[in-house]
């Protein structure tokens, strides 16, 4: 058994780690844009497998503006893809591609919500984002508006996570404030949005 696992656990151990991805990606010379771009849907649609590693060493060697514009497609058409599963097959497929605990924990409260809440999903790290593609494909959300809040969400947490990777420390202070003041924001709009729902759960019982 735990040789069986073994395998796993150390693609896990290495796909976390952004020099170690961007040293096998770039052993494939004019290949390793496929690569990435197969180890991307890979991850979108096993959700268990964390993802930032992946773009950031994507942004560290193909820059900012060749990440971006294939990042977010592929991203975008992935999420979709693992939602149209779940909605589909149901649990079977989620659990398999998805954590049980995560879909568990989220399902319930995901049920009936629409764009903002999956858009927050994309974009606050409270959230498996990757999972949660199964999650709204098990509720009520339409395919057509949870692609505009995929859509949406992956836009600016790709943007996002691909200015780092590419610019590093050469980014100004400036960007770094303003981003903080967009996390904060998206926070706190969680807090009121989950408070909110609270209060609408109580007054049904």
């Amino acid at each position: 058994l735990w040789w069986s696992r073994a395998p796993i656990l150390n693609f896990l151990r290495w796909i976390v780690d952004r020099d170690a991805v961007a040293e096998y990606m770039v052993s494939y010379g004019d290949w390793a844009m496929l690569v990435y771009l197969s180890l991307l849907v890979l991850q979108v649609i096993v959700a268990l497998i964390p993802g930032q590693a992946l773009v950031f060493a994507a942004g560290y060697i193909f820059g900012f503006i060749p990440t971006l514009l294939v990042t977010i497609p592929v991203a975008v058409l992935s999420s979709q893809l693992a939602f149209l599963l779940a909605r589909r097959f149901g649990k079977p497929i989620a659990y398999r591609l998805a954590s049980q605990k995560a879909i568990d924990r989220w399902e319930g409260m995901s049920r009936n919500q629409g764009i903002a809440f999956y858009f927050l999903a994309f974009n606050l790290p409270i959230f498996p984002s990757d999972a949660m593609c199964y999650v709204a494909g098990l509720g009520m959300i339409s395919g057509v508006r949870f692609l505009l809040a995929n859509f949406l969400g992956r836009f600016v947490s790709t943007i996002f996570t691909v200015t780092v990777s590419a610019y590093g420390f050469d980014l100004p202070g400036w960007f770094w404030l303003a981003a903080i003041a967009v996390i904060l924001i998206l926070y706190f709009s969680w807090v009121m949005y989950a408070r909110k729902h609270k209060l609408n759960l109580k007054r049904e019982h």
